[in-house]
């Protein structure tokens, strides 16, 4: 039986319906969000036939709704605290968790010859994030990510004794020992909007990460080198 455009739309339709919560009033705006930049490249369409521009804009609605969740869930905690634990939450390993876990990684449209990873789930999410944004308001986004995120998948007590600042803790380390460690930081390449930090332990690279600012893709370095630290501690040392 061949199955036409419509049946797939009212699928996806179904899909993303289930996914929200809500039925989408535009969702063209869904479909475009779960669009990697892959296909249109292989297509040679225009880079607004892909999911970067809601990705932008994506980003900055789910910042603020969790900031507005966390301000209310911890009305005494200072700016420090918020900021951590924001930041424990937005960042792109949780993103890529949270979309493999609401099943948003089997709707994104890639191309044929590439797999979908950790980087294309973060991105397909915060695009999610902005169609629903564009299509019902910030109203509708705080509702998805409170009742469909945030109750199910953040846990709040275990983020509070999660350890993130790894930088700081290989230079404590560095320090105790007087070893030499050096963070490289730089923009991936001129038009792009990650950058790329590497750590160098006595000249030798032993942590990498990438982010989109260089805080975190420093902080992502500093966790790769930390455990790899773990496992060479003792010929390091001596």
């Amino acid at each position: 039986m061949r199955i036409t455009k419509r049946c797939k739309d009212r699928a996806f339709s179904r899909e993303i319906a289930r996914i929200l919560g809500f039925r989408a009033k535009n969702p063209a705006l869904y479909s475009l969000a779960l669009t990697h930049k892959s296909v249109t490249d292989l297509r040679c369409e225009s880079d607004y036939d892909n999911n970067e521009r809601l990705e932008f804009l994506g980003d900055s609605i789910f910042d603020a709704v969790i900031s507005e969740l966390i301000y209310k869930r911890f009305p005494s905690a200072d700016e420090g605290f918020l900021t951590q634990m924001r930041t424990k939450i937005v960042n792109g390993k949780s993103l890529s968790e949270f979309s493999r876990k609401i099943g948003l990684n089997e709707l994104i449209r890639i191309h044929p010859t590439q797999h979908t990873n950790d980087k294309i789930n973060e991105d397909a999410f915060e695009a999610l994030i902005g169609a629903i944004y564009l299509d019902r308001g910030f109203k509708h986004v705080k509702r998805f990510v409170e009742q469909k995120i945030f109750i199910h998948y953040v846990n709040l007590n275990e983020l509070k004794h999660l350890e993130t600042n790894y930088k700081s803790r290989i230079i404590e380390w560095s320090q105790k020992h007087k070893i030499s460690i050096k963070f490289e930081t730089e923009p991936e390449a001129l038009d792009s909007k990650y950058f790329i930090s590497y750590i160098r332990i006595q000249e030798k690279v032993f942590g990498t990460g990438k982010a989109k600012s260089k805080k975190s893709a420093e902080q992502i370095a500093a966790r790769d080198a930390f455990f790899k630290i773990q496992e060479n501690e003792d010929e390091l040392v001596h």
